[in-house]
């Protein structure tokens, strides 16, 4: 299913202007200095809010925050009867913030790169009985980013697109269970492609 809706909006983005085209009459995407956009965007596990400042008709500085989290709850029974039962509960914000080039192709598809930083905070918490047992997480990232990707301008005023990242971050954790201090401590390097996102962005 995703890889059949990331052919869709390439294919889109790939096509020769035309059908919901018309509706830009320029040669060129009507981006301008001083304008703003908000992007709004997701993945196979997130959701973002972006927002976009053109300071030429070309380039843009870009701020992303990308949010994920969830809530599972289980149970354990032994014929029929209960004899366990836990949670687990995690949220993460990552903020991305970088320069936008755009580059354009006819008059209604723009591809583009960002470059730049990122930085994010996790936490997840879980707990089980019995034994009685809970712990919590907290962490923080800091890393640098880069990203390609295109977008079809629908009208003059919003654009669908997709993009692909590639991320090197730096980690670091701390987990403490509940009356006991900290029992671990862990840091981590790691460079990932973050998976294809897709985004819908209206310009102001």
């Amino acid at each position: 299913m995703l890889a059949s809706r990331f052919a869709f909006c390439l294919g889109l983005a790939l096509a020769p202007a035309s059908g919901w085209a018309q509706e830009v009459t320029s040669d060129s995407v009507p981006f301008h200095a001083h304008q703003w956009a908000a992007q709004f965007g997701g993945g196979t596990s997130f959701f973002s809010l972006g927002f976009l400042r053109f300071n030429t008709t070309s380039h843009a500085w870009l701020v992303d925050f990308h949010f994920t989290g969830g809530h599972s709850h289980h149970y354990s029974y032994a014929n029929d009867t209960l004899t366990g039962q836990g949670f687990t509960s995690l949220a993460n914000v990552n903020t991305r913030v970088g320069r936008r080039f755009y580059q354009t192709h006819g008059r209604a598809v723009v591809s583009f790169q960002t470059l730049g930083l990122l930085g994010g905070f996790a936490h997840q918490c879980s707990e089980s009985t019995p034994p009685s047992f809970g712990a919590c997480t907290n962490g923080w990232t800091a890393g640098a980013f880069g990203e390609i990707g295109a977008a079809y301008m629908v009208t003059r005023r919003f654009s669908i697109g997709g993009a692909g990242t590639l991320a090197f971050s730096y980690e670091r954790s701390t987990t403490k269970a509940a009356g006991e201090g900290v029992i671990d401590r862990e840091w981590s390097y790691e460079a990932s492609i973050q998976g294809l996102s897709f985004a819908a962005t209206v310009y102001f």
